[in-house]
């Protein structure tokens, strides 16, 4: 493999990913959904550092297969799994056991998809929600409360949801002043002739 090769790296979890590679003096830092080109040297190196692995397995994903295979890290299918995937797995009603596939084998920034979009859609198969809270501890139907509940009290309060922010606190009306600000202090004398 080329020594200088050039990989489109992701983080797609929902935290902050940061990696230090002290040979190389790297520090590197992925945005949740950032995506980054990476040297292959630079990611040959992390994969050889402690947790390294983990985080090229669990948390980014690295966009050539080829690249994948030489590395050290193990992958399943659910791997390869990006945001179309994710939806198109909670949407289907005839693919329990791929779900739960999922759910199982998944590295965790898939499974932080699979929440991202079970609340966003939201996923309408109780089986799913149900699998959802029994395998990942996180339940579905209680988010979608909350977040109903958290628009009520705004509408409650007379916040309404717009895309333009709006002052709740109005400033004080500036008076407009035309011209002078204040009356001159000074004797007009008139020009003799």
């Amino acid at each position: 493999m080329e020594e200088n090769k050039v990989i489109k790296v992701t983080n797609r979890s929902n935290a902050i990913v940061m990696y230090t590679v002290p040979e190389l003096g790297v520090r590197r830092e992925f945005s949740p959904n950032e995506t980054k080109n990476i040297p292959l040297t630079e990611l040959q190196a992390l994969s050889y550092r402690p947790g390294g692995t983990q985080i090229l397995q669990n948390h980014l994903f690295l966009a050539d297969e080829e690249v994948i295979k030489e590395m050290p890290i193990k992958v399943e299918p659910e791997y390869y799994l990006d945001d179309a995937g994710v939806i198109k797995l909670l949407n289907a009603t005839d693919n329990m056991d791929e779900f739960l596939d999922a759910l199982d084998f998944a590295p965790e920034g898939v499974l932080d998809l699979i929440k991202k979009y079970a609340i966003e859609l939201p996923v309408n198969d109780s089986r799913k929600r149900a699998a959802i809270k029994n395998k990942l501890g996180f339940d579905v139907d209680l988010a979608l409360l909350h977040i109903q509940q958290a628009k009520e009290a705004e509408k409650a309060e007379g916040i309404e949801e717009t895309d333009e922010p709006t002052r709740r606190v109005k400033p004080a009306e500036q008076t407009k002043t035309e011209g002078r600000r204040t009356a001159p202090k000074y004797k007009v004398v008139a020009k003799e002739e």
